[in-house]
């Protein structure tokens, strides 16, 4: 065959794949249920964070000055932060701590100062308020004995010790609950747009449509098109998804700042069409060995076994993300798919390590692309009883039914 012929023919066959990739991605996108399921699993995610993602706002203790402007009192309190707030007066500072509205009042008068606390004031309050009163009491004695404050405050932070991590970060309360979060919308995108390809197929197979679009497609360019349509619209979705958490993060504040929204949601994306990838060529494959739609449901639990094992083994690994056997399993597909995006967001995978679990998981997509291949090949067009797995593998011919 001439170059000129191998060229025409690749352009054929592209011209072929990306027609029935259209054809998936209007049929999915354009649809009414598509966006009403959108928007209602959006509001869903963020009704979530809001309830369960906030950082700990609610904890934080109050307490409350008189006597003295708040910024004496507020910049600079070592230990856990507090809001601080201003009061009226003695009077009115004592009211609050009272009725609840603060945990804590510090009142002072001249070069005095009282600390107003409840029977029951939390601790992380008694501790800012102590800690604000003892440093502004020593700051009042520095001054009677004409201490340049200044200077001495530079000489103590240059003396303070810097802070030096070890270990490997970890996720933690809502950090570690929105990463878990990220990971089961990964696994019920990949399950229900996997179904979505495996019913497309039999539906065209129970129709005979199939045999129709067969007569001008080979049965890859068919099933390639299927997949890459239904996964346009997968990913589509998966995105705003995404780009909802983030918008979440960055302006509602409802997860902790160390905590990588845009980065996580990023990874969790190319994770997701690495791992659809993986598996929708299979999902295709088990639609193909069944003739009627409810029988889909029995073709692929083979398909849907081996997606519920690497998100049980992410969530055993979120337990402890450094863990050594963590370290090996994040590399080896599928299990990388759902356990990248989880260490993504812990700071305990970098690009090396995304990139070269990427390419394994590439390399196995690809493996198991062709494998699917020929069992779709070798049962689109055989109708009647379900095709057993073992049988479409082996590559038995038997009448096609009429």
């Amino acid at each position: 065959m001439s170059p000129a012929q191998n060229t025409a023919g690749a352009a054929s066959a592209r011209t072929a794949v990306w027609l029935v990739t259209w054809r998936e991605i209007h049929a999915r996108v354009g649809t009414r249920s598509f966006v009403v399921g959108t928007l209602v699993n959006i509001g869903v995610i963020l009704g979530l964070l809001f309830a369960f993602g906030s950082p700990d706002s609610e904890d934080q203790p109050v307490v409350v000055v008189a006597g003295t402007p708040v910024a004496a009192f507020a910049t600079g309190t070592p230990g856990r932060e507090a809001r601080w707030e201003s009061a009226a007066d003695a009077a009115d500072a004592r009211r609050k701590v009272t009725d609840k509205d603060a945990d804590a009042a510090l009142v002072t008068d001249g070069d005095r100062t009282r600390l107003i606390l409840r029977h029951n004031s939390p601790s992380a309050a008694r501790e800012a308020a102590a800690a604000a009163a003892e440093r502004w009491a020593t700051s009042r004695a520095l001054q009677q004995q004409n201490v340049d404050e200044d200077r001495m405050r530079g000489l103590v932070a240059e003396a303070l010790p810097a802070p030096e991590l070890v270990g490997d970060p970890v996720p933690g309360g809502a950090g570690l609950g929105a990463a878990l979060g990220v990971v089961t919308i990964l696994f019920f995108q990949l399950f229900g747009y996997g179904m979505t390809v495996a019913q497309g197929v039999v539906e065209e197979k129970s129709t005979r449509v199939v045999e129709v679009l067969l007569a001008t497609l080979t049965p890859f360019r068919l099933m390639t098109g299927k997949v890459l349509g239904i996964g346009a619209a997968a990913l589509l979705q998966t995105a705003l998804f995404g780009a909802s958490v983030v918008l979440a993060v960055r302006f509602g504040h409802v997860l902790p700042a160390t905590f990588p929204a845009a980065v996580t949601m990023a990874a969790a994306v190319a994770w997701f069409v690495l791992g659809f990838a993986f598996f929708a060529f299979l999902f295709a494959a088990a639609g193909s060995l069944v003739s009627r739609a409810e029988e889909v449901s029995g073709a692929v639990m083979p398909v849907l076994m081996a997606t519920l094992v690497p998100y049980g083994v992410a969530v055993a690994a979120a337990m402890d993300l450094t863990a050594p056997w963590v370290g090996v399993v994040r590399y080896i597909p599928p299990f990388s798919m759902l356990i990248m995006p989880l260490q993504v967001s812990a700071h305990t995978a970098g690009w090396t390590e995304n990139l070269a679990a990427a390419a394994l998981m590439a390399v196995a997509a690809a493996g198991l692309a062709v494998g699917a291949a020929r069992v779709y090949e070798r049962s689109i067009l055989r109708m009647g009883s379900a095709i057993r797995w073992s049988v479409a593998l082996r590559g038995h011919r038997e009448p096609v039914a009429d």
